[in-house]
Formats: C-alpha cells, sequence, structure tokens
C-alpha cells in the first residue's frame, strides 16, 4: 500500500507538470507581452521624468502593473507545479475562478472559447487553493480532450440551496463527445483513462473526487454520449472572519515606521541587485538595515551589532538561509527571522522555515512592512508558519 501510494503521488506530480508543459508556449507570449509593458513604460517614464513628472508617474504605474501580473503569474506556476502540503485558507471562489482562467485559456487553447458564468461573488470556502485550481484544470483538460480541441467550455458557481447545507456548485460544462453509462461508472476510479497510451495518467477525476471530499464536499457529473458533460464540485459555504486584514496600499509617509519603533535589520541576500533593493525597501519603512551578502559573515554581524530581525533569503550559495538561521538560533534563541524566498517550496523546504515567517518574492513595502511586524510579535510556542 505505500509503494502504491508513493506511484500515484509521482504519477500526480507527473501530471501536473504535463499540464505545466503544454502551457510554456502560451506563457512565453503572455511574458514578453508583460515585459513590453514594463520595459516600454520605464523607458517613456526616463524620458518624461524631467519635463512632465505626471506623465511619468502615469508610465511607471503601467510599468508596476505589468511587473505585478508577470509575478502574479509566475507564483501560480510555482505553486502549481511543485509539490507542497495541504494549506486551507479562507477564499471567495469567483475571484479565484477569474485569476485563474488566463492559465485555464492558455491550456485549452484558442480553438475553445471560454465562458465564465460567476453567480457567486463573495461566497467563500475553506480550501486549498492550489488544490482547488489542479482539480480546476484537471476538469478543464478532460474537457478539451473531450471536444477534441474544439468546442465551448463553461465554468459557472452558484449556490447550491437544495443541499441540507448550502453548499457552492462549481460546474465544468463542455460541448465534447459525452460519456457512456459504462465509462460514467468508472470515471473517479484510480488510473482508469479512456485516453489513448501516453495521453493521461487516469487520476485527473479520482483528484478532483479526492478533494471534494477532503474539503468536506462532494462531486456529482452528469453526461450523455454526444451530448457533453457537466461536472459539479460541491463545496462547504464558509462564513469569513468576522475581521479579515486588509491589505491596503499605504503611502509612503503612513508606511515609515515611528522612529520609537524603528528595528535593527540584518538583511542576507547573495543578489547583490537584490540586496540593494532589500536594503532600501526596509530603510524606505523607516528602519535601520545593515547588508550581508555571504551567510557565512551573518554571525560575526550579529555578535558586533545584534539585531531585532534577521531577513534572509533562502536559497544561497554555501549556506542556505535554514542552514544559516540554525547555527545562529544556537548562540541566540530569541532572534527574529523573516525568511524571503522567490520558490514556492515543498513539503521538506517548508518544514525547515520551523515557526518564521516566510515572505514570497517580489513583494510591495506594504507586504514587507506587514511581514516585518509579524515576525517581531510575541509567539506562542505553538504558532505555525505563516506565508506573506
Amino acid at each position: 500500500m505505500a509503494e502504491r501510494a508513493a506511484a500515484e503521488d509521482q504519477l500526480r506530480q507527473a501530471q501536473k507538470m504535463e499540464a505545466v508543459g503544454q502551457l510554456t508556449g502560451g506563457i512565453a507570449h503572455d511574458f514578453n507581452n508583460m515585459l513590453a509593458v514594463v520595459v516600454g513604460g520605464l523607458e517613456l517614464a526616463q524620458r518624461w521624468l524631467a519635463d512632465a513628472p505626471d506623465k511619468a508617474q502615469r508610465h511607471i504605474h503601467n510599468a508596476l502593473d505589468g511587473a505585478n501580473r508577470a509575478a502574479d503569474l509566475t507564483r501560480r506556476l510555482l505553486a502549481f507545479a511543485r509539490s507542497e502540503p495541504a494549506r486551507p485558507e479562507m477564499m471567495v471562489v469567483d475571484d479565484s475562478i477569474a485569476a485563474f482562467a488566463e492559465l485555464i485559456e492558455r491550456t485549452i487553447g484558442d480553438r475553445i472559447a471560454l465562458t465564465l458564468d460567476l453567480q457567486a461573488p463573495g461566497l467563500a470556502c475553506w480550501l486549498d487553493r492550489q488544490q482547488f485550481e489542479n482539480a480546476l484544470l484537471n476538469l478543464a483538460v478532460n474537457a478539451r480532450d473531450a471536444m477534441e480541441g474544439h468546442g465551448s467550455l463553461t465554468i459557472r458557481t452558484l449556490r447550491d440551496e437544495e443541499e441540507e447545507a448550502a453548499a457552492l456548485a462549481v460546474q465544468v460544462i463542455d460541448t465534447g463527445c459525452g460519456m457512456s453509462p459504462e465509462v460514467l461508472e468508472r470515471v473517479f476510479d484510480p488510473f482508469y483513462t479512456t485516453k489513448p497510451a501516453g495521453q493521461g495518467t487516469g487520476l485527473g477525476m479520482s483528484q478532483v473526487f479526492a478533494f471534494c471530499r477532503q474539503s468536506e464536499g462532494e462531486v456529482q457529473i452528469q453526461s450523455a454520449e454526444g451530448e457533453g458533460t457537466r461536472v459539479a464540485m460541491l463545496l462547504p459555504v464558509a462564513r469569513p472572519p468576522a475581521a479579515m486584514p486588509a491589505d491596503l496600499p499605504a503611502a509612503p509617509a503612513a508606511a515609515a515606521a515611528a522612529a520609537s519603533d524603528a528595528l535593527q535589520i540584518l538583511v542576507v541576500e547573495d543578489d547583490p541587485r537584490v540586496l540593494t533593493a532589500t536594503v532600501e525597501a526596509v530603510e524606505e519603512l523607516g528602519h535601520r538595515a545593515v547588508a550581508c551578502g555571504d551567510p557565512r559573515e551573518a554571525a560575526a554581524l550579529v555578535e558586533a551589532h545584534g539585531f531585532d530581525l534577521i531577513l534572509s533569503d533562502v536559497l544561497m550559495p554555501e549556506l542556505t538561509g535554514p542552514e544559516m538561521v540554525a547555527g545562529l538560533k544556537q548562540r541566540w534563541p530569541d532572534l527574529a527571522v523573516l525568511f524571503v524566498t522567490g520558490f514556492a517550496g515543498d513539503a521538506s523546504e517548508i518544514a525547515s522555515f520551523g515557526d518564521h515567517d516566510v515572505l514570497r518574492k517580489p513583494f510591495t513595502l506594504t507586504q514587507l512592512d506587514q511581514a516585518i511586524r509579524r515576525s517581531t510579535e510575541p509567539r506562542p510556542a505553538e504558532k505555525v508558519a505563516a506565508f506573506g
């Protein structure tokens, strides 16, 4: 049973990587578009900075928007491609689907029309975002194959009041070939597939089934030969917390720490450009920053200066951030730490962070400010790692 479970995990990961491979052409096109916005915007801003600051500011805003879109796309690809433990969160389902639609479009191709019919605005569920998006993409890929690359795919959300407890229905509807009663009976069986050899693992629908059960929901399917297929994931509606923190942009003056709140922060980063940018961002928030380009030098700097917080990259040559922190903690066990990384991280990497916060690159000043505040707050022993 253990060997079978390991084999299933490997096949699921292979299926995800196959989907990522199908995305690469469209992703490269999207990235070129985003980079064109960034490069063009910055070049125009540079020209107008002296004579027309307002016009330059507009071009800088466009460049920043393009960079943020590229960063979000990268973050989603990394999270989708890598193996990561379940991390449920309160998420507004319609917003998540709308944000993920671009990847779905690139996967199903230009000959399939994707329609979003989102009728559950504001309704939230307690779900693992990555697993939800994975299930949604599996259904979209199955629909694409059933339509042989040409047809119409609809993703619809609505509140299903017929259930004993109100559920949010996420429906994926295609105009494909449909399924026979024999296929429909076995559709959720692991490793069962009607696709030719080498074109499917037979784990897509079983993954959808497992995700819905894990989320305390269920999955329903309706199909007939020649009439397409409708798959509905029924997910329990959750009540959002009374006060959810808002990630509101802060003006530079408001974001800066008061003099009495200023911290002494050691910034450890092996990339000189990222190190300079991070140090300047920390100082912009009103703190005092000391740059360290080699994690092996961190102990001597802590010994000489003492710091309120260590802000460290994760993957560095010679010594990783977690390895450096483990050594520092032996001498200064109460040292506050904030990890910064551009990778999604798998289970083993996440475990190495311990109970320290992790901030994902790239980040805004507001996100950096919030992460620094969280990392320096008193931490109860049972608190688990938070992810910024």
